[in-house]
């Protein structure tokens, strides 16, 4: 047995004996596993070209397809666009669509109600800060006081509960007195 440095000894026993004879098997077992290894090395790469493989036929099948859905849908809008192609009638163009404004009315129906919206928030801007302002108060007594306006199962009591300071008695005044008497 050798010893390679501090703490390695009996528990990791070193063969020293290999190359003397010992164990005349040691390289053709070697040689033999190493030969495993390479055919498992050599199975893995082919099932590793062979899904590689399959992933760019499919991914060819994949452009393949969207290049012809694309063709298919660049002609159908083609034959569609056909139909308003009619420049001999301005006004019969009209007629042909399917809805009589077309998308416009949806882009102004759209921009009518920011405006409405832009108005309104303006117009009730009191409200919201109002609003805006009670919110903020009760978060800020459910922080301090540990009261939650919005609670309505049983008060929770394991946990310590901040109280409020008690309020001070006012200063005592000295006594009234009447004015003396003329």
């Amino acid at each position: 047995m050798s010893k390679y440095g501090v703490g390695v000894g009996d528990d990791f026993p070193v063969d020293d004996s290999a190359g003397q004879g010992a164990n005349p098997q040691r390289p053709e077992n070697d040689r033999a596993e190493f030969e495993e290894w390479k055919r498992r090395r050599d199975a893995w790469r082919a099932q590793r070209e062979a899904y590689r493989a399959q992933r760019e036929e499919w991914r060819r099948r994949r452009d393949e397809w969207r290049a012809q859905w694309r063709e298919q849908r660049r002609a159908w809008r083609e034959q569609y666009r056909a139909g308003y192609r009619d420049d001999d009638d301005f006004y019969s163009r009209r007629w042909h669509r399917p809805f009589p404004l077309g998308y416009g009315l949806w882009r102004l129906l759209w921009i009518i109600a920011v405006v409405g919206l832009v108005i309104f928030a303006f117009s009730h801007l009191g409200v919201i800060i109002v609003g805006m302002m009670a919110l903020a108060a009760l978060f800020f007594a459910y922080h301090h006081f540990g009261h939650d306006p919005f609670d309505l199962g049983p008060r929770d009591y394991s946990r310590p509960v901040t109280t409020p300071p008690p309020s001070q008695p006012p200063a005592a005044s000295p006594p009234a007195t009447s004015p003396p008497a003329a």
